[in-house]
């Protein structure tokens, strides 16, 4: 008996031993997975980086050793360099696989890295490769393919939703920044358009219910969205105007009451610009910049205005001379009202047609326009949303930047920025091009 039981003691030492072992391989595995995982996250951000810097030069007039040279730049400005610490940076004009294989309207950059493994070695596995690949696009006009939409709020489900029978044509990609599983949303029966071979990008997760689609116009047939990194705000470089001329308190407008020879003046407007029923007259805004301090901007009932090389900015009422205080108010475009707009084509707003104060947040901006409404130009509300049912001209632009979007009716967002002074302000810039297939 006391022979037995010292043979029991050893093998429980070493079945102990063993199961130790096997413990001890299994948290060595998830510390290297862990790491691998690391790494690989390090090294989507430098193919992105390789890939837009590589459109950069594309979009300057480079060749393909330019555009290597370039992409390999901006890899190694994220750490990875080409042949150093068992680094690969391949930058591939025009992109040899995928999607756009073959396309000369994109740049396509591959990173990748051999690693030292910690426990794995114990395993007999020494080393581990880590790769990863971006896309960036322009469209066949030489313009940021990726320079449509942008929903920036990085949580928010149905970020970017569109609802009912509608048709809404995009002629580039849409990119929804949130990593809810149902950032994209889509119910009813529409069908998203997308011209150009623009994609739906998204961080997160996409829901497309009942009849609803996506459509490449290109191929005619029926497409899904992508998983793409965060390119961030791509309007973050854009600085807000600082000041201008008093044009009065709790300003409104109709035709019984209309601005002086039916044309509105740029300027700051306490308490916000609000116009009514203009009848059968179009009222002006001359071109210039409007600054709604407090109380928003509005177009109610049959408002008819035309505004030319327009940027309005919506702010608060502090700050800007005011007597009062004017809380900030959202923009607002009733269905009825019929709103034809062009923002600046050059000089520091250019491209800008509304812009939210970036201290803003939760507003519910509303473009419902009359189907006559169009806007070329950029509706910009960082931190707040947008129900939108509109169009850029037939053969205009509109960039969409906001916190979160619904698109409630038929819209066309165009992709011709030649109007735009050289160079053009949407080329070269984290447009959301960057697409990780």
């Amino acid at each position: 008996m006391p022979n037995n039981k010292r043979h029991e003691r050893g093998f429980v030492a070493v079945t102990a031993a063993l199961v130790l072992v096997v413990l001890l391989l299994f948290a060595g595995l998830s510390i290297d997975v862990g790491y691998m995982m690391y790494q690989k996250r390090l090294a989507q951000s430098a193919a992105d980086a390789a890939a837009s810097g590589g459109l950069r030069e594309l979009n300057a007039g480079g060749n393909a050793a330019a555009i290597l040279s370039a992409g390999r730049d901006d890899s190694s400005m994220n750490g990875f360099v080409n042949g150093a610490t068992s680094t690969t940076v391949a930058v591939n004009y025009p992109p040899t696989a995928g999607s756009f294989s073959g396309n000369n309207n994109a740049v396509e950059a591959v990173v990748t890295r051999t690693l030292p493994t910690f426990f794995m070695m114990l395993a007999g596995t020494n080393s581990a490769t880590v790769s990863a690949r971006a896309v960036a696009l322009r469209s066949a006009s030489g313009t940021g393919l990726g320079g449509c939409i942008f929903t920036l709020n990085k949580a928010a489900s149905r970020s970017f939703s569109l609802a009912g029978s509608n048709a809404t044509y995009v002629a580039c990609s849409s990119v929804v920044e949130s990593t809810s599983g149902s950032a994209f949303y889509m119910e009813g029966s529409g069908t998203l358009f997308l011209q150009n071979s623009a994609k739906v990008g998204v961080v997160g997760g996409y829901q497309l219910t009942g009849g609803t689609q996506l459509w490449n116009v290109a191929t005619n047939t029926q497409t899904y969205p992508i998983t793409i990194s965060d390119p961030g705000d791509p309007l973050a470089s854009f600085v807000a105007p600082t000041g201008g001329t008093i044009r009065g308190t709790n300003v409104y407008y109709d035709k019984n009451a209309p601005p002086p020879g039916n044309t509105m003046q740029p300027g700051i407007y306490c308490g916000g610009l609000r116009v009514g029923n203009t009848g059968s007259v179009t009222f002006n805004m001359a071109p210039g910049t409007y600054i709604m301090a407090g109380g928003g901007f509005s177009l109610t009932s049959q408002a008819k205005v035309s505004a030319t090389g327009v940027t309005i900015y919506n702010s608060k009422g502090s700050g800007w001379g005011c007597a009062g205080n004017a809380a900030a108010s959202p923009v607002l475009i009733d269905s009825q009202a019929v709103l034809t707009m062009t923002a600046p084509t050059s000089g520091a707003l250019a491209g800008i047609a509304l812009f939210e104060d970036r201290t803003l947040s939760g507003l519910s901006n509303r473009f419902v326009g009359g189907s006559s409404s169009t806007i070329d130009g950029s509706l910009y509300f960082k931190n707040s949303s947008l129900q939108f049912s509109g169009n850029s001209s037939s053969t205009g632009y509109m960039v969409i930047v906001v916190d979160t979007l619904s698109i409630t009716g038929n819209s066309t967002v165009g992709a011709n920025y030649s109007s735009l002074a050289t160079p053009n302000i949407f080329v070269g810039t984290p447009s959301g091009g960057v697409l990780s297939e």
